[in-house]
């Protein structure tokens, strides 16, 4: 979850009312179960960055083309 700093800086009531607000209807929506998927994700990428594990590969390339492909080729004809 990101986390936002205002350290030396003024808000005006009516930005301060709206922060609140998004604070509120943010807790509303979030789920308890997914946040806690989430976490325990983010500390399972945390411990194998520490182990040094490379991530796994979600995306791979298939094949590689050169130029422009005829439609008749990509309908199969």
């Amino acid at each position: 979850m990101r986390t936002v700093s205002f350290q030396g800086v003024q808000l005006t009531s009516g930005q301060q009312r709206r922060l609140l607000e998004q604070q509120q209807v943010r807790s509303s929506f979030m789920n308890p179960i997914l946040v806690q998927q989430v976490e325990s994700t983010l500390r399972a990428v945390e411990a194998r960055k520490e182990q040094g594990v490379k991530p796994e590969r979600l995306w791979y390339l298939e094949r590689q083309e050169i130029g422009t492909i005829c439609v008749a080729e990509w309908m199969g004809f």
